[in-house]
């Protein structure tokens, strides 16, 4: 609807709400934002999505990070993805290898993330080719290729996320080596012997997600990102979207239940090449969001 330039009061109320979105695409302004303004943006926001049910909103809280974060249900593949706010973020370095390039700044579009990786029960609805190594509803799908991943995305009209959008949702605000804190924690990620090196259902951890409601980022199993795996800086793009340019590995994020949690810190990557169904390795879905640009996942098949 557009404001009567005879009624102010309408014209107003407009410019607030297309102000509240703008809000949307700056994390920090968004978190300062009075629940009620979030509610109506979050409620708009459920117009333009048809494939999605709105959820609601939940308040999460890790250390001193603090989230008030959209649910939406994706009806076709019925998995639940959480709204992250877009906005400026300083991202990496990591320790090792191609990862001692300098940290890069991006400006990153708001998008949805799943609130869990890609479990057995979702993955089998829409079967495609795996190599599985455990079995059970509520375990992440891995043993699946990057290729098999995008495939089973692009039926439900979802995508990968850039390495860029992994790391922001994973930090979800946070500056130390983990979302938690500086220090390897096992209330929130399964790794090294602890996990007795197998997969783990994803509900066993719904208590203690990050600042922004996501599951399992860190360990049970590494996940697919969009990107092109090379050297990590500031020459990748500044907008967040995937690195295209380089060799034939994708990037993998997050750690898993069989190595040491030093590969679950939030700057952590690593690389595998595109046709590899390796054992724990999974993947996470993610979706752009109308009103603020298209889909990151161009990569050619």
């Amino acid at each position: 609807m557009l404001a009567n330039p005879e009624d102010p009061a309408l014209g107003l109320s407009l410019r607030r709400l297309l102000s509240r979105i703008a809000d949307l695409g700056d994390w920090v302004a968004w978190g300062r934002a009075h629940p009620h303004a979030q509610d109506q943006v979050l409620e708009v926001l459920a117009q333009l999505l048809p494939e999605f049910a709105y959820l609601g909103a939940e308040a999460y809280a890790v250390g001193e990070v603090a989230h008030r974060v959209g649910r939406f249900r994706h009806e076709p593949s019925q998995l639940e993805l959480h709204l992250i706010p877009g906005g400026s973020a300083t991202l990496g370095p990591g320790r090792d290898g191609w990862n001692r390039e300098t940290e890069r700044r991006v400006q990153l579009q708001p998008l949805l993330v799943g609130r869990f990786p890609v479990r057995q029960l979702e993955w089998d609805r829409r079967p495609h080719a795996d190599e599985r190594s455990f079995v059970g509803a509520e375990l992440p799908i891995e043993g699946v290729t990057w290729h098999a991943a995008r495939a089973w995305l692009s039926e439900v009209s979802l995508r990968l996320p850039s390495e860029a959008e992994w790391e922001f949702a994973c930090r979800a605000g946070s500056t130390t080596e983990y979302f938690w804190g500086g220090e390897p924690n096992p209330a929130y990620a399964w790794y090294g012997e602890g996990s007795t090196c197998t997969t783990h259902s994803t509900r066993l951890h719904e208590g203690a997600p990050n600042a922004f409601g996501l599951v399992d980022l860190c360990g049970n199993v590494a996940e697919w990102c969009a990107d092109v795996y090379g050297p990590y800086g500031p020459h990748m793009p500044s907008d967040g979207a995937p690195v295209t340019q380089r060799g034939g590995m994708r990037v993998i994020r997050g750690g898993d239940s069989f190595h040491s949690p030093h590969h679950c810190r939030s700057a952590a990557r690593n690389g595998a090449d595109a046709r590899d169904a390796g054992a724990m390795i999974g993947f996470r879905a993610a979706c752009s969001v109308p009103l603020f640009g298209a889909g990151s996942d161009t990569l050619p098949r």
